[in-house]
């Protein structure tokens, strides 16, 4: 396996940097996987080290790329802008995912790759799919035909997760957040307590209001439909742990509720016994069950 450092630039001029794995054998790989990490992460991980060896294995490039909500709070200087913006997962608006997903498409269809397989953990399942409905939204249509698969590792319910991890204090920090929002310090870093590190109120804001477009994991509602996972019309792999799982249900009922309401003619939905949110100690079999799934329902015939 080869690795190449990237760097480019998003459509909105953020200088982003990631990491290519290609095979070891001359020939040009024609696939290559777009991995979009979580909150607080990065796509320097040990689990993107295993999944990039089996998929150029398999003869698939693997393309992880520091987001601009990497880590907790970082600045970059925007290439028309000599002023410093805050970004990371404290500083960060959901909805400018879609930039750098789509850079990163970009990107790497100018370098030759024709097929490509969005992949997604934890808060970048939720900027995946988010993402590819404004691709669906805004009829971009040269970048949906390429799109040949979409991986979900661990999707979480956003806005409950929240809800959670504020408890009974969640009225009164929304409030808080919202009358900061209403004084025109949306964008300003501050620290809920000494527990939390810096974060801006629209990031959490975003969250949990106006979050229509985001909200795609309502596993606690029977009702809900799952609208933007059903309009990914290509094949779909989704798993979960069944260990310190950030998930209110338990793993099974979810996937029951998925395998029933998700349409695609090409799921496979399960979860792996014995992993935790970040599959430590079980990369490879996750890696497996991509690899047989990629074979079976994506590798072209």
């Amino acid at each position: 396996m080869r690795i190449e450092k990237i760097y480019f630039k998003s459509i909105d001029n953020l200088n982003l940097i990631g990491l290519l794995h290609t095979p070891e054998k001359n020939e040009k790989a024609k696939t290559v996987v777009i991995s979009v990490h979580g909150i607080t992460s990065n796509c320097l991980k040990y689990r993107d080290d295993v999944l990039a060896k089996m998929y150029t294995d398999i003869g698939v490039a693997y393309f992880a790329f520091n987001n601009r909500g990497h880590d907790i709070i970082n600045t970059y200087d925007k290439i028309t802008d000599d002023d410093m913006h805050f970004y990371g997962s404290g500083a960060e608006n959901i909805y400018e995912s879609y930039y750098d997903i789509k850079s990163a498409i970009l990107y790497m269809q100018r370098m030759g790759y024709n097929n490509i397989i969005l992949q997604g953990h934890s808060m970048g399942c939720t900027k995946v799919v988010y993402s590819y409905n404004e691709f669906i939204e805004n009829c971009e249509d040269t970048i949906l035909d390429c799109i040949k698969g979409v991986v979900l590792l661990s999707l979480v319910d956003v806005p409950e997760l929240v809800k959670q991890i504020l408890g009974k204090d969640y009225k009164r920090v929304i409030g808080y957040l919202q009358l900061l929002r209403k004084k025109g310090k949306g964008d300003d870093l501050i620290i809920l307590d000494k527990s939390t590190p810096p974060i801006k109120p629209n990031t959490i804001l975003n969250y949990v209001e106006d979050n229509k477009k985001i909200d795609v994991a309502n596993f606690g509602d029977r009702r809900t439909a799952f609208k933007q996972l059903n309009n990914i019309k290509v094949p779909l792999f989704m798993r979960w742990g069944n260990i310190k799982e950030l998930i209110l249900q338990e793993p099974q009922e979810i996937v029951e509720i998925l395998n029933e309401k998700i349409k695609n003619k090409s799921k496979d939905i399960s979860y792996i016994k014995g992993a935790n949110h970040n599959y430590v100690g079980k990369e490879e079999e996750l890696g497996k069950e991509i690899c047989d799934w990629y074979n079976r329902e994506v590798k072209e015939k």
